[in-house]
């Protein structure tokens, strides 16, 4: 049974797994940055749009109501009360469904940037993960190297199994049977 290795670096080497997490979260933060923008602006401007023609059709209405009450007669003045009242009490219906929808334009945003941030650090923590099966290979195989230009034998030499470099790692442990074969190693014992 294989022995579980606890990791106790997350940075094997920090420059080129800083750079592999760099190059893979800087596309995802620009299309979050864009879409967000984008889908700011959007809302805003419809949110503004819809209140601009609920407004403008209003107006017209209040403007004929001074006219309705020069020309309401005994009969209809009681009606024009009315109307201007419904009116009135429409009037601060739509003033406040527009600010509900507002607030919950503004409520979607964040939530919406929440999860836009969640997706950016959870693309980076993938790509620190990503970059193990790069950086780690690549430390162990240098460390394998530097051993055997001192003349020093290793055990085999294995990665682990979702590890990249398995065809070079294969090719360093053939040189090293080939230089323990010849010779050239020092002996463990």
């Amino acid at each position: 049974m294989s022995k579980k290795y606890k990791r106790r670096h997350y940075f094997i080497h920090p420059s080129s797994q800083l750079r592999y997490i760099a190059f893979s979260v800087i596309p995802t933060l620009v299309m979050t940055l864009y879409c967000g923008y984008y889908m700011d602006m959007t809302g805003d401007v419809i949110l503004r749009l819809e209140n601009d023609r609920i407004f403008a059709k209003l107006s017209v209405i209040q403007k004929a109501l001074p006219r309705l009450e020069k020309a309401a007669t005994k009969d209809t003045a009681d009606d024009v009360k009315t109307l201007k009242n419904i009116l009135g009490s429409f009037e601060n219906s739509v003033l406040l469904g527009y600010h509900e929808s507002h607030r919950a334009w503004d409520q979607a945003k964040v939530f919406v940037f929440s999860g836009l941030f969640c997706v950016l650090l959870g693309t980076a923590i993938l790509a620190l993960l990503c970059s193990h099966r790069i950086a780690g290979p690549l430390y162990r195989l240098r460390v394998c190297i530097n051993m055997l230009s001192e003349g020093k034998d290793l055990p085999p030499i294995r990665l682990r199994k979702h590890d990249e470099f398995k065809e070079l790692a294969e090719s360093l442990d053939k040189l090293r049977v080939n230089l323990k074969n010849k010779g050239f190693l020092e002996s463990k014992e």
